[in-house]
């Protein structure tokens, strides 16, 4: 290996200007997550862009997220609405959500939830039904996690989606079961009239709780939310675990409960409480079943102390239970088209990959209609027309290409001060091929040179000019990356 130093000396101190080639090991022998995929959620848009009449627009969004010549999404998050819309007036809109269970069937007894004659599944969120069933008809998607933001307003204690005050816990106790029987029933319809017609054995999560450290309540919050206390949500996961239990030896299903959508995985946040929550759910004998804990990645950045902390913290008090990010945005105002922007996003994947042992990775909206930084693909509703960004063509350098079930790898690479500014992340694929992503947040073109022997290699680019430029070649001795850009090389290992 030959690293090439241009530099100078300035006040006794060497200045390294560039090196030439970065020298890459992949590590075979020390594996670590297996990766189950990408998503998006389906909140709020999906209500309104599935019933336009336009079905060019329609097939475009769903193609651009679940396509393969868009993202290969292989995770939808399907939001169950609690009916804000037939009760709080000060919701936003767009986020107000219809709800399956007809109000009207309701008299005073909370067994009426658990009746499915009591929904309405042919007329209610017909939009949402539409673009979900469009996206199974692409044959990506591999899991479905139906999540939950508030219960619906008739098992809340004051009757609305939020609560009349902040940090009020607003599910009435009396309707744990009610509300446990609300979320399967709406599922398992779900899942038999429409998943069922395309791959019965998509796996299906039920999240029931969305940020429970929230303050949802008072007349600022813009979308449905329902404040838990640990203690309460702890007691909740409890009575609705053992309830899908029955519910799935009764009905024949296998759905499984995801935990706990915190709004932050940050251990330090204020108010996150991450480590109380935890522990008040560890009590319960339900916890040993849970497969993985689940968390927004919000307020964080591309430093790796939360991670850090974080994966010490799972590691050494939970065995180190696996983690997923249900969602993630920028939380930044306007839409930023910028490849600085689409770099520092992919920054945040690959340490939520590589620093957190992430093995789920889902952005927050994958539609969206705000002047925000926090959609996938944004909906132009004036002109009828969808746009995407940078930050789009960053995910899909991971996502079209870390297919379920592929193996993170060790990598050690000739950079560990930063100086070259490459970030690398490889993976074993389940066809036997390396998938190798590579960050270059440096102004210079750089030169990856690969211990190993191999063949055939696919590339594929995103810079300021490129969006997923692809190339095939035969490995010759090292490889080249742009300069800002993200690379994801795809390596076929030599049998020699």
């Amino acid at each position: 290996m030959v690293l090439l130093v241009i530099g100078a000396v300035m006040g006794g101190y060497a200045v390294i200007v560039n090196y030439a080639v970065t020298g890459l090991r992949i590590r075979m022998d020390r594996q670590h997550q297996t990766v189950e995929g990408f998503g998006a959620s389906s909140a709020w848009t999906y209500q309104y862009l599935g019933l336009i009449e336009d079905e060019e627009v329609k097939e475009e969004a769903i193609e651009k997220l679940y396509g393969e010549s868009g993202l290969a999404l292989n995770t939808f998050r399907y939001n169950i609405g609690a009916g804000s819309s037939e009760v709080s007036d000060f919701i936003d809109p767009m986020r107000a959500t219809e709800s399956y269970f007809v109000a009207e069937k309701f008299d005073g007894d909370y067994t009426a939830f658990s009746n499915p004659s009591n929904y309405d599944f042919n007329t209610r969120d017909k939009g949402v039904r539409e673009l979900f069933e469009k996206a199974l008809s692409k044959g990506q998607i591999k899991r479905i996690v139906f999540y939950v933001n508030s219960p619906h307003y008739l098992m809340t204690v004051n009757g609305d989606t939020n609560a009349s005050k902040a940090y009020e816990n607003n599910l009435k106790p009396e309707c744990y079961e009610a509300f446990s029987d609300y979320v399967y029933i709406i599922a398992c319809n779900l899942y038999r009239k429409i998943v069922c017609k395309y791959d019965p054995t998509i796996k299906i999560y039920l999240s029931p709780v969305y940020e429970p450290q929230g303050e949802w309540g008072g007349r600022d919050v813009s979308q449905e939310g329902c404040h838990y206390d640990p203690e309460v949500l702890a007691e909740f996961y409890d009575v609705f675990y053992n309830r899908l239990k029955q519910r799935n030896l009764q009905e024949g299903t296998d759905f499984v409960m995801d935990i706990f959508e915190s709004s932050t995985y940050k251990l330090t946040a204020s108010g996150a409480y991450f480590q109380r929550y935890m522990k008040a759910m560890s009590k319960y004998e339900y916890f040993d079943s849970i497969e993985r804990i689940v968390a927004h990645a919000y307020e964080v950045d591309t430093n790796d102390r939360a991670r850090n902390l974080l994966y010490s913290f799972l590691k050494r008090s939970y065995n180190g239970m696996d983690f997923c990010v249900s969602e993630y945005c920028v939380q930044q105002s306007g839409v930023d088209p910028s490849i600085d922007m689409g770099i520092y996003s992919a920054k945040v994947v690959m340490k939520d990959l590589v620093t957190l042992n992430a093995v789920t990775w889902n952005y927050w909206l994958s539609v969206s209609t705000y002047d925000y930084e926090n959609g996938l693909v944004y909906w132009d509703t004036k002109d009828n027309n969808l746009f995407v960004t940078k930050r789009y063509y960053a995910l899909g350098q991971f996502s079209k290409y870390i297919e379920t079930g592929s193996v993170r790898l060790g990598t050690e690479y000739m950079d560990t001060l930063g100086w070259n500014g490459v970030e690398i992340a490889a993976f074993l694929k389940t066809d036997g091929r390396i998938a190798v992503v590579i960050i270059n947040d440096s102004s210079r073109a750089k030169k990856i040179k690969i211990d190993g022997s191999y063949g055939n290699v696919i590339k594929t680019t995103t810079d300021a000019d490129n969006d997923w430029l692809t190339s095939e070649f035969e490995y010759g001795g090292s490889l080249s990356v742009s300069a800002n850009s993200i690379t994801t090389f795809v390596l076929t290992p030599s049998e020699d």
